[in-house]
C-alpha cells in the first residue's frame, strides 16, 4: 500500500483488504455483533451494476461479490466466487471452476448459468431492458456454460488486462438471476439486489441511506481474510451527510463510526479528537479535467490552446494550497501506485511564460480586464464543480486564479448532484469535465479513451494513433513491453493535451476509535466483512 501522510495514526494492517484499521494489540478479540454508522457525503443515485458513484460503490461492495479478488496490498489474484481459474495459451479463452456452495441472498445457488447470464449484461448489454455494453468489457465474445460449476470466457482478441476487469466491483459484481431479469429501473432499485455477499439490504429510504444487516449463513469470503463465517458486524447504516463539520463532529461523538472523504481542512481534527486518519490512494486515472472536443469552434480544438493550459496549471501549488500530503501531485495519467504506469512529468511541469508564449503565438490578445480575446471572443471556460469529490471547488477556485495569470477566465458553477447527473446525461457544452476512472489496471486508459468505450473527450473525430496505441497496450503480456507501449500511450495523451492532471484521485476515511478491521477493496471501495466495533 501506498505510504499516507504523517498525520495518519499507526495503526495495524488487516490480512485482506487495501486500507487499515485501528486496532491495536489490546483491543482483545473481535467482537461479533453491533451497528456501525458510515457517513458519506454525496447522495445515492440509481443503484444500477455498473454505478461507479463512490458513495453507492462503497455500499455495493458488500452486496456482490466476484469471481477473482485483487488484494490491495500486492496487486495478487485470489479465488473467490471461482475455486480457480486456467488461462488459454492464447489469452483468448479464461475457464473458471465455481466455488462449491455458495447461494445468493434468496436461496438460490451461484452455478455456470448465472455466471453466464451476468457476462453476457456486461459484455453485450440488453438494449430491449435499457441495458447498455458495459466499457471494461472489450473484444467479448461470449461465456460457454461446460457443467454446472464451469464456464469458459471467451475474447476475440487479447487482453491483458482481463483478469483485473473480472475482479473489478463494478464490471463483474454476480448478481442472482431474479435481479437481472429486471429491466434497468428494476435493477436499479437496490431493494431488488440478488447477490452473495457478507450482507443484505434490510432499508433504502431514497437518496439519503440504507441499511445493511448480516448475511446469516455466509461463510466464503475471498482468500486471505481476517476471518471465516459471517460478518461480524449485525447491521451497517450508511447514511448520506453532505456537511464535512457535520461528519467530523458526528466521528468525534461516538454517532458515526466512520465518515468518508474527510476534508483536508478537518484532517488534524479527526486525529486530535482520537480518531484514525485512513488515507488511500486510488490506482487507476489521476483526477484531471478532459478536455471535450464535440465542438469544432471551440477554442480548446486548437493543441496549442491545450498545451498552454496545461503549462499554466501548477499542481504543486493545488497541493500545498488546498490539498494536504495525503494527495498525491500528478507526475503521469495514472495514480501512483498503478502498476505499469508511466512517467509524464515532462509534460506537466508548471511553465507561465510558455503558457503565455503559446496563446500569444495563436493570436489571443490581452484584454483590457487582463482575459485574451480573438475575433471578438474571450478566451473563458465554464467550469463546473463536481459534486462527487470533496476538494472539486477548492481545487478549481485555484485553478482559476493560475490561469487567469495566463490571461485565461474559468467561471465557476456549483450544480446538485441530480442538475449534475442530468446535465451529464443531456451531453451540455462544457468544454472540460472533472473526473476519473478508478481501478488498479492500466488498462483502465482504454476504458475512458476509447472511441468506442466511455469516449471522454467526446471526440467526433477520434484520434486513430492513440486508438491504436491503446489496443496496442492491451496485447502485450510481457510487462517491460507492456510498460513501455502505456508510455507511448500517455505520451500521446498529453502531447495532444487531452488531458489535466489536477491532484491523484485519494479516498481519506475517518474512523473512529472503537472500530477495527476496516479495509476496502483495490480502489478504496469499503469491505466490511472483517470489520467489528469494541465497547
Amino acid at each position: 500500500m501506498s505510504s499516507v501522510s504523517a498525520v495518519v495514526v499507526a495503526v495495524s494492517v488487516a490480512a485482506c483488504g487495501g486500507g487499515t484499521s485501528s486496532s491495536s494489540a489490546d483491543s482483545g478479540p473481535p467482537v461479533s455483533g453491533g451497528t456501525l454508522t458510515f457517513y458519506d457525503p454525496v447522495e445515492y443515485a440509481a443503484w444500477k451494476p455498473t454505478n461507479s458513484l463512490w458513495s453507492n460503490s462503497q455500499v455495493t461492495n458488500n452486496l456482490a461479490e466476484r469471481l477473482v479478488w485483487q488484494d490491495p496490498s500486492t496487486g495478487d489474484f485470489k479465488p473467490w466466487l471461482a475455486e480457480s481459474y486456467q488461462v488459454g495459451d492464447d489469452h483468448l479463452s479464461y475457464t473458471f471452476t465455481l466455488r462449491e456452495g455458495v447461494t445468493f441472498s434468496d436461496g438460490t445457488p451461484l452455478d455456470a448459468d448465472v455466471v453466464k447470464l451476468n457476462f453476457d449484461q456486461h459484455g453485450i448489454g440488453d438494449p430491449g431492458r435499457g441495458i447498455t455494453k458495459d466499457p471494461f468489457w472489450v473484444n467479448y465474445a461470449g461465456t460457454d456454460v461446460l457443467d454446472e460449476r464451469t464456464v469458459v470466457v471467451r475474447l476475440s482478441q487479447p487482453n491483458a488486462g482481463f483478469i483485473q476487469v473480472l475482479s473489478n466491483y463494478r464490471a463483474s459484481s454476480i448478481l442472482g438471476r431474479s435481479t437481472l431479469e429486471r429491466d434497468l429501473n428494476g435493477q436499479s432499485d437496490l431493494r431488488n439486489w440478488v447477490g452473495t455477499g457478507p450482507f443484505v439490504v434490510e432499508s433504502v429510504t431514497g437518496t439519503s441511506g440504507v441499511t445493511l444487516k448480516r448475511r446469516e449463513g455466509y461463510n466464503w469470503a475471498p482468500e486471505g481474510s481476517g476471518h471465516s463465517g459471517e460478518a461480524y458486524l449485525e447491521r451497517v447504516v450508511f447514511k448520506s451527510v453532505p456537511e464535512a463539520g457535520t461528519r467530523v463532529g458526528a466521528l468525534q461523538s461516538g454517532e458515526a463510526h466512520i465518515a468518508r472523504n474527510i476534508a483536508p481542512y478537518d484532517e488534524e481534527t479527526v486525529t486530535a479528537g482520537g480518531g484514525v486518519l485512513l488515507a488511500i490512494p486510488v490506482q487507476g486515472e489521476t483526477n484531471d479535467l478532459t478536455v471535450q472536443l464535440f465542438d469544432p469552434q471551440s477554442p480548446v480544438q486548437d493543441k496549442n490552446v491545450r498545451l498552454a493550459l496545461q503549462a499554466a496549471t501548477d499542481r504543486q501549488e493545488i497541493n500545498e494550497a488546498v490539498l494536504s500530503p495525503n494527495y498525491g501531485v500528478p507526475t503521469s495519467a495514472l495514480v501512483s501506485g498503478t502498476p505499469l504506469r508511466g512517467d509524464a512529468s515532462s509534460y506537466l511541469m508548471y511553465d507561465l511564460v510558455k503558457a503565455n508564449s503559446l496563446l500569444d503565438e495563436d493570436g489571443w490578445k490581452i484584454g483590457a480586464d487582463g482575459i485574451r480575446e480573438k475575433d471578438g471572443e474571450r478566451l473563458t471556460f465554464d467550469l463546473r464543480v463536481a459534486p462527487y469529490y470533496q476538494v472539486s471547488q477548492s481545487v478549481l477556485e485555484v485553478l482559476q486564479s493560475q490561469w487567469r495569470k495566463a490571461g485565461v477566465e474559468i467561471e465557476i458553477t456549483r450544480p446538485s448532484l441530480t442538475e449534475y447527473e442530468s446535465q451529464l446525461a443531456s451531453a451540455p457544452d462544457f468544454y472540460f469535465a472533472q473526473g476519473q476512472t478508478s481501478t488498479a489496471e492500466p488498462g483502465v486508459l482504454w476504458t475512458a479513451y476509447g472511441s468506442d468505450r466511455q469516449n471522454v473527450t467526446r471526440n467526433v473525430s477520434p484520434d486513430r494513433t492513440l486508438e491504436d496505441l491503446l489496443a496496442a497496450q492491451a496485447a502485450e503480456f510481457d510487462p517491460s513491453r507492456r510498460e513501455a507501449a502505456l508510455q507511448a500511450v500517455e505520451d500521446r495523451i498529453f502531447s495532444e493535451g487531452y488531458s489535466i492532471p489536477l491532484y491523484d484521485e485519494t479516498q481519506v476515511f475517518g474512523i473512529g476509535p472503537n472500530v477495527h478491521g476496516f479495509v476496502t477493496e483495490s480502489t478504496a471501495r469499503s469491505w466490511l466483512y472483517d470489520t467489528w466495533i469494541s465497547q
